[in-house]
């Protein structure tokens, strides 16, 4: 006789998975590249027809459904949930249910730290966060099938919101399992399988999770420090051993800038991109402060820490003298606005910091979102895409956190606002605004999650330990 075993909460069901035909994403970005290589052939009949075909609502949120599996839900099936909640009524397993109440309770008392018009938004966030990871290793990017993996880079936005909310121990956790699936050269797949630790596909590593994964470390060890007294780094030598010495590999110890290849975009460039090179200077200014917090620490990993700081430095020169002095565009000399500029100021790359850390522009970054708004109120990752008029929520976030960071406390504040009023009927944070204003694609996105999070701790909170 054999007896059924339910697999335990975090199962992923595998009735959804990746196809070979190219995302959407890839589709829209590559059109304009594909007119050069092939002329205006069937890829730019594709790319139109796309375009201006309505995306499709995947999902209005993901919860623990009356099987006790997580699900994707719909706006039909959305009626019954209850409000701030990730967990169907009813269910028989009260599982799900306490492990919400518990990740509420870790977070309460920094939710107390928000105004009250702020603190209904920060629930929705967190839980779209709880939702993503509750029983996995990582959170997952969101809970549609082609979304149902853990990106690195996503993940080091979860850690350090978790940090930020006063769940340090889930953020170490999350971020050693990024560490037990990392190469032995220190690269990273662009995505894995939650369940093997595996890429699903052949997706190139993308480069710019080496300096986000360094930030989140050294972001979580300073919020630890800050609340605890101190921190030994949770274990993670083996991660940022290999990690500085890929990112110092492959950009000849900061003298040039890395490799091209794929950024958040997840296209194929023939340039480096701002997308690649800002998490880069990221990374090298957190082992900057990693240095500083725990001056032994490269003794320990087989490196000498005045080698490390000249290598960050020659690194911020090298950035200094391409994207610095060219206007921060896509490519070192061209290509156009990116939000990716975001990404310097959300690290803590703004006026006023310490020493020989690359500070940015406020105005700059203004500038920027001026450029790129879209119909809805919200931004396009970058000039360049072209095609799509939808209001994309990673971007729009972080260039919120970006805001905060600067000081441009209004211009945060509106961003939230704009956040707020478009989410999904559920309260959950989409991939996606149509033009129209219409909440489109996936929701719950782990990444807009984490930007609201820590840009609402900027703000409001600030725990007072982040590094910059």
């Amino acid at each position: 006789m054999t007896t059924a075993v339910r697999p335990p909460r975090g199962t992923l069901p595998r009735d959804e998975r990746d196809t070979a035909r190219p995302s959407r994403r890839a589709v829209l970005t590559g059109a304009a590249i594909g007119i050069g290589a092939i002329g205006l052939g069937s890829a730019i009949t594709t790319a139109l027809a796309e375009a201006a075909r309505p995306d499709p609502v995947r999902s209005v949120t993901a919860a623990y459904t009356r099987s006790g599996l997580r699900e994707v839900v719909d706006a039909e099936s959305v009626q019954i949930l209850p409000a701030q909640s990730r967990v169907m009524p009813d269910l028989a397993d009260p599982g799900p249910a306490l492990g919400q109440q518990e990740f509420l309770d870790g977070c309460e008392s920094w939710l107390t730290t928000l105004p009250a018009h702020r603190r209904e938004l920060a629930v929705a966030a967190l839980l779209d966060l709880w939702v993503l990871s509750d029983g996995l290793p990582a959170p997952v990017a969101g809970w549609a099938g082609a979304w149902r993996y853990v990106w690195p880079r996503d993940t080091a936005f979860c850690a350090v919101a978790l940090a930020r909310v006063g769940l340090s121990g889930l953020a170490w956790g999350h971020l050693r399992y990024l560490q037990s699936v990392q190469a032995p050269d220190g690269a990273f797949a662009a995505r894995v399988d939650p369940e093997t630790g595996l890429a699903p596909d052949d997706r190139a590593s993308q480069f710019d999770s080496l300096g986000l994964v360094l930030w989140a470390v050294a972001e979580v060890h300073a919020v630890s420090t800050a609340t605890t007294g101190g921190s030994d780094l949770g274990g993670l030598d083996d991660l940022l051993r290999r990690t500085s010495s890929r990112l110092f590999d492959l950009t000849s110890r900061g003298r040039r800038l890395p490799p091209a290849g794929p950024d958040y975009w997840e296209v194929g460039e023939s340039q480096v991109t701002l997308g690649l090179a800002g998490p880069t200077l990221v990374g090298m200014n957190s082992l900057t402060a990693l240095t500083k917090a725990d001056p032994g620490l490269w003794s320990r990993l087989g490196e000498e820490a005045d080698e490390v700081l000249r290598g960050a430095d020659d690194y911020r020169q090298t950035f200094s003298r391409t994207f610095g002095a060219n206007g921060m565009q896509r490519y070192p000399t061209s290509g156009g606005s990116d939000s990716a500029i975001a990404y310097l100021p959300a690290a803590g790359l703004v006026p006023n910091a310490e020493d020989g850390i690359y500070a940015l522009d406020p105005e700059l970054l203004a500038g920027v979102w001026d450029r790129l708004e879209q119909p809805a109120g919200g931004i396009k990752p970058g000039h360049g895409w072209i095609l799509d008029r939808s209001s994309w929520t990673p971007s729009t976030s972080l260039m919120g956190l970006g805001f905060a960071r600067l000081g441009l406390s209004a211009r945060a504040e509106s961003v939230l606002d704009w956040l707020t009023e478009h989410r999904t009927s559920a309260g959950s944070l989409p991939e996606k605004i149509s033009a129209d204003g219409d909440p489109v694609s996936a929701a719950p996105l782990s990444w807009t999650a984490a930007n609201v999070i820590i840009t609402l701790d900027e703000l409001y909170g600030h725990r007072g330990g982040a590094a910059s």
